[in-house]
């Protein structure tokens, strides 16, 4: 009996387990940004990841978005157009603007989110239409 409480417990928490969606580094558009970025899946919910080693310069309304564009066709004006915005990056300095943002985040992409009707991450300053950096989507 213990044995199958252990077995169902073990299935159940695989069940729940993270899945890598999609992972790689960033590409440059106007900043530098370090570190490696994951889409990941808990059960039915997906979120973005940025590792311990994320890193940019800083900047007002910095946000994370999904495109259906690829990468290459993507400049300030166009970044956010049919976008979706996941969320908005958290400074580890909110006092002073333009200082380094880095470290740890997670973004909640929205419920319902179909991410085969996305090409890119973004890393796009929506209140200057400013792209800061980019990645295609490799979906796994």
């Amino acid at each position: 009996m213990r044995s199958l409480l252990l077995a169902t417990l073990f299935f159940a928490a695989s069940a729940q387990a993270q899945s890598i969606v999609a992972e790689g580094p960033w590409v440059a558009a106007d900043y530098e940004v370090s570190g490696q970025w994951k889409i990941t899946r808990h059960g039915e919910q997906l979120f973005v990841e940025l590792g311990d080693d994320f890193e940019t310069k800083n900047g007002p309304d910095l946000h994370i978005l999904l495109s259906p564009k690829p990468l290459t066709q993507l400049t300030d004006a166009n970044a956010s157009q049919d976008a979706l915005v996941v969320g908005l990056l958290q400074s580890s300095d909110d006092s002073v603007l333009f200082r380094k943002m880095k470290g740890a985040q997670r973004l909640t992409i929205p419920s319902g989110t179909r991410l085969a009707d996305y090409r890119t991450i973004l890393i796009h300053c929506v209140r200057f239409s400013h792209l800061w950096a980019g990645a295609d989507l490799n979906l796994n």
